[in-house]
Order: structure tokens, then C-alpha cells, then sequence
């Protein structure tokens, strides 16, 4: 009984280890180039569930099949309009940016293999927000 909780412990430990952020620092803007403050910024990773209708050991349906899910991060622009958040490496997520007097932004966030970081912005954008990332 012991052998079995040290290896699932240590199953556990490198399996959890595997989910990896990295700081992002995202700049809400307008289209004229001016800072919007006290926007929220809100990354959800996105996930990839089984489409299956039949019950597996393990895995049931729609079930998420990442056995380690990223967390969700959410801030606040600052007076530069301005957050610092941490995106999970490996899964793309979703970016939502909802700022006072401004239509509402939602795009896509990512870390490209080469380490880089990559918005999508939405398809048919028409508010007047500009999201940048360092």
C-alpha cells in the first residue's frame, strides 16, 4: 500500500509539472493610442474535451482530457493600461479585454513553441481597443 501512494505521489508530481506559464505584460490601448486604465484582462485556457458518448475507464464524455487543466488569470490595466499576467505555455486560451465605454474584445492568446507570444484578435473586430503584448 505504501509503494502505491510513492508512485502515485511521484506520478502525480511529474504530471503536474508539466503545466508552465510565463509572464506576459498586456497593453490595452484605443485606436488613437491612448492608455485605457481599469480595463479587465481575462485569459482562460482552452481545452480540448472527449467527444465520445460511451463511457470509457477512465475518461467519460465531454470530460476534459488534460488530466492537469491551466488556471484562468484575470487583472486590471493600470495608469500605462497595462497587466502583467501569467499564460500557461502549450494551450492556446482565450483573451477577453472588457474596458468602461468600450465594446467588448475577445481574441486568442498563445506561447508558440520558439517561445514568442501571439494574439489573435477577434474575426470581425469593430471596437476601437488595440491589445499588444510584450
Amino acid at each position: 500500500m505504501r509503494t502505491t501512494t510513492c508512485i502515485f505521489l511521484a506520478l502525480y508530481t511529474a504530471l503536474a509539472s508539466c503545466t508552465t506559464y510565463r509572464p506576459v505584460i498586456i497593453s490595452v490601448k484605443n485606436k488613437n493610442g491612448f492608455a485605457i486604465t481599469d480595463a479587465s484582462v481575462q485569459v482562460s485556457p482552452m481545452y480540448f474535451f472527449n467527444p465520445t458518448d460511451d463511457n470509457f475507464l477512465v475518461v467519460g464524455p465531454y470530460d476534459i482530457l488534460e488530466p492537469f487543466p491551466a488556471k484562468g488569470v484575470f487583472g486590471i490595466t493600470d495608469n500605462n493600461g497595462e497587466v502583467a499576467l501569467d499564460i500557461v505555455k502549450g494551450n492556446p486560451s482565450s483573451l477577453i479585454v472588457l474596458a468602461p465605454n468600450h465594446q467588448r474584445w475577445r481574441g486568442e492568446i498563445s506561447i508558440t513553441a520558439q517561445d514568442t507570444v501571439e494574439v489573435i484578435p477577434p474575426v470581425i473586430d469593430r471596437g476601437d481597443l488595440l491589445i499588444t503584448v510584450e
